[in-house]
């Protein structure tokens, strides 16, 4: 029995040396989806602005004047601003540019035709700044 002193030390530093490279991995883990769901919240109110604002853009060329070949401005919204510019590219469509910027600091810009009169949107392209 003498030989076996110096076994259980070791064992014991193997052990523990394990559990904190686990705690330290859970740790690590546990931040990295923290901040996933930081980047999804952020993404869904911006999304949400583009909706918004893209509701207020139609409204906005339904209550307009026929005269009128371009139109721009913007709307603060409780999560952000959105600023528009929009032209009538010929006697049926409207070509939309629009900027929207979060209250956390996200920005997106969005480019779209709208259909006149059945405001029915016929081309998007995004572009996430």
């Amino acid at each position: 029995m003498g030989r076996q002193d110096g076994v259980i030390f070791p064992l014991v530093a193997v052990l523990a040396l394990l559990l904190a490279f686990s705690v330290t991995h859970v740790l690590l883990l546990y931040e990295a989806e923290q901040e996933a769901a930081h980047a999804a919240r952020q993404a869904a109110e911006a999304d949400e602005l583009v909706q918004m604002a893209v509701f207020d853009v139609k409204e906005q060329i339904a209550s307009s004047d026929p005269s009128t070949v371009v139109h721009e401005g913007g709307w603060t919204y409780p999560r952000g601003t959105a600023a528009y510019r929009w032209e009538k590219v010929g006697e049926t469509s409207v070509r939309v540019s629009l900027s929207v910027r979060s209250s956390s600091g996200l920005r997106r810009s969005a480019a779209f035709t709208v259909m006149i009169p059945s405001l029915h949107i016929t081309e998007w392209s995004e572009q996430n700044d």
